[in-house]
């Protein structure tokens, strides 16, 4: 009889000591020095960029951005980019935590076995999900800021943003069809996230995946609770914020920028959505920073 192939195990005391909260975050480029192993605690991976391939339990995948994996205790795997050329990284988000949070959260939500049964090793030795909405990449990211920042109440933030994760991928799992209906809304996703600056018409999202428009709308509704408009309208003021907080460009070229060229119309929307003008929003944010700077 073969005896099993061991691999390295990587501890969780490399990421937190015995006074520590037991979670930890980081943003990954892989490459090939990491060889495969496993570890004694629980992993969350998200594909945040690129293409590659993850060595699993006993699979070679090839993944994508909004890839998702839970890594349970003993199942060995390592992601490898395609090649080693500049542009061509893979970029991994990875939630480590120990498995003693699932017991703290099955204190704060009890009752919730199945959802916490992911962590757990089954047949395959592991859990895949595709990201859909972004829904996936939206926590993920939070995740990461909350342990990167470490503000008050990180420990709190961090277990309810775990939880949600761990909800949504078992929703996902559960859906049935609808779910499988609101993934198709993936090409939609992504083209208005790369075209938001440019006009966008509805005929152009509906023949992504091959639906009507008028299905394509309900279905969109459904998924984010906003219609296609609003959702892009969303999406141009919270680029014109990020340009506000972080460049010097004027309100004009930042209209510009996110997808308006009738400035009444971004003044007005502006007002509507954040409830103070582009001029306004730009000065708390410098008064904000100066307060925090000489308090």
């Amino acid at each position: 009889m073969k005896e099993p192939r061991s691999h390295p195990v990587l501890q969780g005391n490399i990421y937190w000591n015995e006074d520590q909260f037991p979670l930890h975050v980081n943003r990954e480029k892989e490459a090939f020095s990491l060889p495969l192993h496993c570890h004694d605690f629980v992993e969350i991976n998200f594909v945040a960029e690129g293409r590659g391939m993850h060595y699993i339990a006993e699979d070679s995948l090839e993944v994508k951005r909004g890839d998702l994996f839970i890594i349970p205790t003993g199942t060995a795997h390592v992601y490898r980019p395609l090649t080693e050329r500049n542009g061509n990284e893979l970029i991994v988000y990875n939630c480590l935590f120990a498995p003693e949070l699932i017991e703290r959260l099955g204190i704060a939500f009890p009752a919730q076995d199945e959802v916490f049964s992911q962590t757990t090793r089954g047949e395959r030795g592991y859990a895949s999900f595709s990201d859909r909405n972004d829904e996936y990449r939206t926590l993920m990211q939070s995740l990461y800021r909350e342990h990167v920042l470490r503000l008050p109440g990180t420990e709190a933030a961090l277990l309810s943003l775990l939880m949600q994760l761990l909800i949504s991928m078992h929703r996902n799992d559960k859906g049935g069809e609808e779910s499988l209906s609101l993934r198709q809304l993936s090409p939609v996703f992504e083209h208005i996230a790369v075209h938001y600056q440019e006009p966008i018409a509805l005929r152009t999202l509906a023949g992504l995946v091959s639906l009507s428009i008028p299905y394509l709308q309900r279905l969109f509704k459904r998924a984010t609770g906003q219609t296609i408009v609003e959702y892009i309208q969303n999406l141009r003021i919270e680029k014109s914020c990020e340009l506000l907080r972080h460049t010097e460009f004027q309100v004009q070229e930042i209209a510009y920028l996110s997808g308006y060229k009738d400035m009444k119309f971004f003044h007005r929307l502006f007002k509507k959505k954040t409830g103070t003008s582009p001029h306004q929003y730009r000065q708390s944010v410098l008064n904000q920073t100066l307060n925090n700077l000489y308090p």
